[in-house]
């Protein structure tokens, strides 16, 4: 873990704008310095972080403890509806890798380390969404060091093979899943990350991780969406009016596959899959079901309802969207399990009416 980080790191954690970070350092609250070649100014970390505590708490945490705090992360960003994994640009990494490449890039390692493995089929008796989780259950049962935090990344790339065996009845290697499982990697604190990240602040192992973000992605409104955006476009594909095909596919007063709540506009990861879509099969029914739900609707439209196109187009299924996103995510959700054990541990505060709540 790097002791130093940059103002806007250093700002991040904190909660607060940079122009209130710099009045910390004109009062003498905190120190930073300058190196050379640096744009922003560097900040101690463990400052940074007992700081965070003292205005959480009114007190300042043990060494061992950091009682609140925000999360800063270097695994993916969003600036101006553009979604960067590493620094990089997602239609970069995508035009520039496959899964595979950019699994080990987000990542940061160059090759697997093999883990246990599982009956498949054992896993094979469940329906598909469940499999991957399954999967990653058994294996971290049967895993004599799942507790262990050392080269969780490499253990991660290595069960990937294990989580495409789970689901055969998915072509892996088609272009399509590939691109869209790549799209998927990480979009930012989601749910199914913040659940896997809570999970590695008390230094659960990496596996086990994974499972409380797997849990959280099961929800209809994350990676459950995909699943009811697939039956919308299904609808109108088996000719199903546009409208009674949209009325009927609304959850908890939200339309899948239209809408963000990180992105004012388009969603850049539906955007990438759709021009493959559109650029190698410009006549697709499933395209064109989707074409028209966007037109009437008139609203941006997110990756899941580009998930359901591809699903629906190759014949994977209605869940098979939720499956490519637990397996894309996966990759996502390790890197920010690994980066979360550098932390000092998590703790949200809680508040009689819900206001002044600490974020993640």
């Amino acid at each position: 873990m790097d002791q130093w980080i940059t103002t806007s790191e250093a700002a991040a954690r904190l909660g607060v704008k940079r122009g209130t970070l710099y009045s910390y350092v004109s009062r003498g609250v905190l120190v930073s310095r300058r190196q050379p070649g640096q744009s922003e100014s560097l900040f101690d970390r463990t400052q940074i972080d007992s700081l965070a505590a003292a205005k959480h708490d009114g007190r300042r945490a043990g060494d061992r403890l950091l009682r609140f705090r925000a999360v800063a992360t270097r695994v993916s960003s969003i600036r101006d509806d553009r979604l960067y994994l590493r620094g990089r640009d997602v239609a970069e990494v995508c035009a520039a890798m496959d899964f595979a490449a950019a699994a080990r890039f987000v990542l940061a390692v160059d090759g697997p380390r093999q883990v246990a493995t599982v009956d498949d089929a054992v896993i094979a008796a469940v329906d598909v969404e469940r499999r991957i989780p399954l999967a990653v259950a058994l294996i971290a049962a049967h895993d004599p060091l799942r507790v262990d935090r050392t080269d969780a990344s490499a253990r991660v790339l290595g069960l990937l093979p294990a989580l495409t065996r789970a689901v055969p009845e998915i072509d892996w290697a088609h272009p399509w899943v590939d691109l869209l499982a790549t799209t998927l990697i990480d979009n930012g604190l989601a749910a199914s990350t913040t659940a896997a990240r809570v999970a590695a602040s008390a230094r659960a192992g990496v596996f086990d991780a994974l499972l409380a973000g797997y849990a959280a992605l099961s929800g209809p409104l994350h990676g459950g969406a995909p699943a009811a955006a697939y039956d919308m476009v299904d609808a109108v594909v088996a000719g199903t009016p546009v409208e009674r095909a949209l009325a009927d596919a609304v959850i908890d007063g939200r339309l899948p596959g239209f809408g963000h709540v990180v992105y004012g506009g388009p969603d850049p990861r539906a955007r990438i899959v759709f021009d493959r879509i559109r650029h190698d099969m410009p006549d697709s029914p499933a395209l064109a079901a989707a074409d028209q739900l966007t037109a009437r609707t008139g609203r941006p439209v997110n990756v899941d309802l580009a998930s359901a196109v591809v699903a629906r187009e190759l014949e994977l299924g209605p869940r098979a969207g939720e499956v490519l996103f637990q397996y894309g995510r996966t990759v996502g959700m390790a890197a920010h399990v690994v980066e979360e054990y550098g932390e000092a541990p998590l703790r949200w505060r809680g508040s009689p009416n819900g206001a002044d709540r600490a974020t993640s």
